[in-house]
């Protein structure tokens, strides 16, 4: 395969100015503050996640006990008494480490 010649370049076809390349930095990261911020959101959506899910079961449990059906609300009753304990059990873990993590 034969190389090809290469375009003649013009007198007006000069280099741009692209500026100067310097030293090239890390990124600013503070650990502290980032991991203050990743326990205060946790707890805050954990604080979210189950109130909301009181706010909706007994939403639920009023829709289905005024509507007469009362196999559906047992059932709903034992799903939220398996969920309950899980989501709390989260919630305290979360509110436990952020209020006692170690101060650097």
């Amino acid at each position: 395969m034969g190389e090809q010649p290469l375009p003649d370049t013009k007198p007006d076809d000069q280099p741009i100015e692209a500026g100067e390349v310097g030293e090239i930095k890390d990124l600013p990261f503070h650990e502290a503050q980032h991991r203050a911020e990743t326990a205060r959101s946790l707890a805050t959506w954990l604080v979210v996640l189950l109130g909301a899910g009181l706010a909706v079961h007994y939403l639920l449990i009023c829709i289905l006990a005024f509507g007469g059906k009362e196999e559906a609300t047992k059932s709903l009753n034992s799903i939220f008494n398996a969920w309950l304990p899980v989501i709390s059990s989260l919630l305290s873990a979360a509110a436990t480490y952020y209020f006692t993590k170690e101060e650097k």
